[in-house]
């Protein structure tokens, strides 16, 4: 049960993301990069005024953000250089983009509650910038499923021939070639996320047997054929209709007795848990045109309906959760 102190509790974390978020729309972290700095210098970097500069750098330390030496500077504790100082090698830009993108647009949440979907207040969704750093913050987040999935598959019988859909940057696929040696990958997206394959895994000795093939979901030919098919994190983006009409595709595009993996987040019947399933079908309200979260009876239902069956069920995480399907 949510106590008050909890309730509470809740609310003011708001504060710190407010303050995590200035700190990235300041460049703080990549401003201080390997240096100790002073309020004043990181001020003037950032073009901003001292007083609030200080303010902010102060949080950061109470946060456990940054250090504060003994001569009274500022520098970068290691986690956060390490992701968010744009030196850094292991730099999460799409992460550190998207999280500044997303920050005003939940302010819109109340509002289309009260009078319903309207994403012409999300005016980039379609610019490649946006595009380009979303497939970054995709791979920052899939890379660790993609192993467990790609061993999950392989498990009981070769991947063979492979499709991923919306595949964002190929971390899947790329996950599958390393798997099985003889496994052959087609990732269909946008121009811009095979962009950001090319660019992640282009060097890569498996790229021979990975193909981009540029397209849309609803609109591309997928081909036949397939082995396995990987439908990753779009059944949320839209409602029954929408997702029937590719079921049917990938029905067509699967050799008989191929193997479908749906992952998303699934609800239980209530759609009350798991928790973060429950709240990312807020997420899929604000964002999408048509897309919920849908119970693991209704994706069943769906895939039942579309020509798959012997269904099996494996947790990945709290939230989140693969179903593989077999085609009739």
């Amino acid at each position: 049960m949510l106590t008050y102190e909890k309730f509470v509790n809740i609310i003011d974390a708001l504060e710190d993301a407010r303050v995590l978020l200035a700190a990235l729309e300041f460049d703080v972290f990549t401003i201080l990069d390997k240096k100790e700095m002073t309020v004043r210098q990181i001020a003037r970097k950032a073009e901003a005024q001292d007083e609030g500069m200080s303010a902010l750098l102060h949080a950061l330390v109470a946060l456990g953000a940054l250090k504060k030496t003994k001569n009274g500077k500022f520098a970068n504790t290691p986690e956060m250089y390490k992701h968010f100082c744009r030196s850094s090698p292991d730099y999460k830009k799409g992460t550190a983009h998207l999280k500044m993108e997303k920050n005003d647009e939940w302010n819109q949440l109340i509002q289309t509650i009260r009078k319903g979907r309207d994403l012409t207040a999300f005016e980039d969704g379609d610019d490649p910038e946006f595009r380009h750093c979303f497939s970054y913050a995709m791979h920052e987040r899939s890379e660790p499923y993609a192993s467990r999935i790609a061993a999950l598959l392989a498990k009981k019988k070769s991947i063979g021939k492979f499709l991923d859909l919306g595949g964002g940057p190929g971390s899947y696929c790329a996950a599958v070639l390393r798997q099985d040696k003889k496994a052959e990958a087609t990732l269909l997206d946008r121009d811009a996320a095979c962009n950001v394959a090319r660019a992640l895994f282009g060097k890569e000795k498996f790229f021979s047997r990975f193909t981009m093939k540029p397209g849309d979901l609803f609109e591309t030919d997928y081909g036949n054929g397939f082995d396995t098919v990987l439908f990753s994190n779009i059944l949320h983006i839209y409602n029954p209709a929408e997702n029937r009409k590719l079921l049917k595709k990938i029905h067509k595009a699967l050799k008989p007795g191929g193997r479908l993996a749906v992952v998303d987040f699934f609800l239980n019947e209530d759609r009350t848990a798991p928790y973060e399933a429950a709240m990312f079908s807020l997420t899929m309200l604000l964002f999408t045109e048509t897309g919920k979260t849908y119970t693991f009876s209704e994706t069943e239902h769906l895939l039942t309906k579309a020509g798959f069956h012997k269904f099996q069920t494996h947790k990945l995480d709290e939230g989140s959760h693969v179903i593989v399907a077999t085609r009739k």
